[in-house]
């Protein structure tokens, strides 16, 4: 599936965007296609307006009680535009899970946390060994893959070592 999208970059004669927090999950042969236009994250000003942007638009309103205090969402949670939209849709399922009818500081407090434990989940699982970084032979990586699609369809989740593969 990789060298397919490799080779239909390659022959593409128009323009692909492709956006990601994880570029470092890129391969060399991927990102030697590319051209890398970095977005840093908002300020705490800009997250204030994206705040505003999904709290009140034309077609939702969030009901807001009055300790919401938005400025300090956006100075404390330094969140991008997609966790901001996360925190706020996952507050109002929990509040709606809670049979409430308006959303609170701690609602949000809480999904920020949230939001912010899985970005780092994220992050710590980029340091995990993948098949390509594994030292073995190629039939030795395709009987690991193999392994592991097995336990993935019997539902059963557990470390697999190469050498413990005959």
């Amino acid at each position: 599936m990789r060298s397919q999208l490799l080779i239909s970059l390659e022959n593409f004669k128009g323009i692909v965007i492709f956006a990601t927090n994880l570029v470092v999950n890129y391969d060399k042969a991927f990102l030697s296609r590319l051209i890398n236009v970095e977005f840093t994250n908002p300020t705490a000003t800009e997250r204030k307006k994206i705040w505003w942007n999904h709290l009140k638009t034309d077609k939702i309103h969030v009901p807001l009680s009055t300790d919401v205090n938005i400025d300090y969402l956006a100075e404390t949670y330094e969140l991008c535009g997609r966790e901001i939209k996360n925190v706020v849709k996952n507050a109002c399922v929990s509040v709606a899970l809670k049979k409430n009818e308006i959303v609170t500081q701690q609602d949000f407090i809480t999904a920020c946390v949230k939001v912010v434990e899985e970005r780092e989940n994220v992050n710590s699982a980029k340091d995990q060994t993948r098949i390509g970084d594994i030292s073995a032979s190629e039939e030795k990586k395709e009987r690991l893959k193999d392994a592991i699609q097995k336990k993935i369809n019997t539902g059963t989740i557990n470390v697999v070592k190469p050498d413990a593969i005959e």
